[in-house]
């Protein structure tokens, strides 16, 4: 069994849901049928329950092969990673479950399914998709299922259908964005040793935000509704999951870092306000709406900075 401060910990599947929706979207919006009908089409059901088994079964193959293959099976069992990473994987599975079931309920939706029926079998997709994942993990020799990643995942599902029932939109939506640290040099084989692997591992680059838009609340505003303002949760100074080690795999002597967390205010486009004369940019739009574009940045930590342009 791999320690903890040494073990890769898997990102969540942000990159696989993302391409799902974007996937979904283009392919309804591109044949002119993104259109909500008034009762059940067959057709759509027959189609988008093809498309969903077929890609969630090649989604986790991937998966097996790409994060498993390299370990023995054992027998299922959980395992305690919350001190990990300063958290900042649970905010990756939350996102990843909230987003699954943003396309999940629209997916649904579009094949004709009622609002009850399209929040409740769509909207807990993210949460279903990556409960197999924690099965897995609890079958592995390098991982085991984590109690903490489960709650992520409920309160990422838990936002999307709580907003959707109680206000039948999206008031708050949580969001990505990365940077290239400085510390995967330090220990590639666990903070990535290429850009891929870094966007994926290195936690030091992560930042995880909240934004709604302020006109959303205050009606008299003259603010436009596509601005966003987004609250964000970051992390710096990780050489290991819960603490930094001494030493690197060639046994050379690592500097010291001090593990922090970090707090960020910004500015962001809010995609649900984003209304273009064009159906393929506006389902890309939908697509990509987990990203939090770069925009001028406060942060928190040790006193007030200011970025310019942050990502």
């Amino acid at each position: 069994m791999l320690s903890f401060s040494n073990r890769f910990k898997k990102s969540p599947v942000i990159l696989i849901i993302g391409l799902f929706c974007i996937n979904l979207n283009v392919i309804a919006q591109r044949v002119r049928l993104f259109e909500y009908p008034d009762s059940v089409s067959t057709a759509r059901v027959v189609g988008l329950s093809s498309f969903a088994v077929t890609g969630t079964s090649s989604a986790v193959l991937v998966l097996g092969n790409e994060w498993y293959s390299s370990y023995d099976v054992v027998p299922f069992h959980f395992f305690n990673d919350n001190q990990e990473w300063l958290q900042i994987d649970k905010f990756g599975h939350g996102l990843s479950a909230y987003y699954g079931g943003v396309y999940g309920y629209n997916a649904v939706k579009w094949s004709g399914m009622s609002e009850k029926k399209s929040l409740w079998i769509g909207g807990v997709y993210g949460f279903g998709f990556l409960m197999g994942t924690e099965i897995m993990d609890g079958y592995s020799s390098g991982w085991g299922a984590s109690y903490g990643d489960l709650v992520a995942n409920g309160l990422g599902t838990g936002l999307f259908v709580f907003q959707q029932a109680k206000f039948k939109r999206q008031l708050f939506c949580p969001k990505f964005s990365f940077h290239f640290s400085k510390y995967a040099k330090y220990r590639p084989e666990l903070l990535g040793s290429t850009k891929w692997d870094r966007w994926l591992k290195d936690y030091n680059g992560q930042t995880y935000w909240l934004t709604f838009s302020p006109a959303d609340f205050i009606q008299s505003t003259k603010l436009p509704k596509w601005l966003g303002l987004s609250i964000g949760y970051g992390a710096d100074g990780m050489l290991g999951g819960k603490d930094n080690p001494e030493f690197n795999s060639a046994g050379e002597v690592l500097p010291f870092f001090e593990r922090h967390r970090q707090y960020y205010l910004s500015i962001d486009l809010n995609f649900q306000h984003v209304k273009t004369n064009s159906a393929f940019f506006n389902a890309f739009l939908r697509g990509i709406s987990f990203v939090k574009i770069p925009a001028p940045t406060v942060s928190f930590y040790k006193g007030l900075k200011f970025f310019p342009l942050y990502y």
